[in-house]
């Protein structure tokens, strides 16, 4: 079970977002502060990497995309 601490400690963030200005500023702010950033285009793409990781603290996506919302 995961402590507050534990999550304090979280440090992986996933960002699916078809606008590209919009996701690299995120990506941008949230690497200078810290934190491990993945990001992608679609919601397709966004499940391939989620696949491939632990589970992030964070996911922050856009409901409205292309190839998948």
């Amino acid at each position: 079970m995961e402590t507050q601490n534990d999550l304090m400690l979280c440090k992986c963030i996933l960002i699916i977002e078809d606008e590209e200005t919009i996701r690299d500023s995120l990506q941008f702010f949230l690497e200078f502060e810290g934190y491990q950033v993945y990001s992608a285009s679609n919601g397709r793409e966004g499940l391939d990497i989620l696949s491939k990781l632990d589970l992030p603290c964070l996911i922050l996506l856009d409901l409205m995309m292309p190839v998948m919302d």
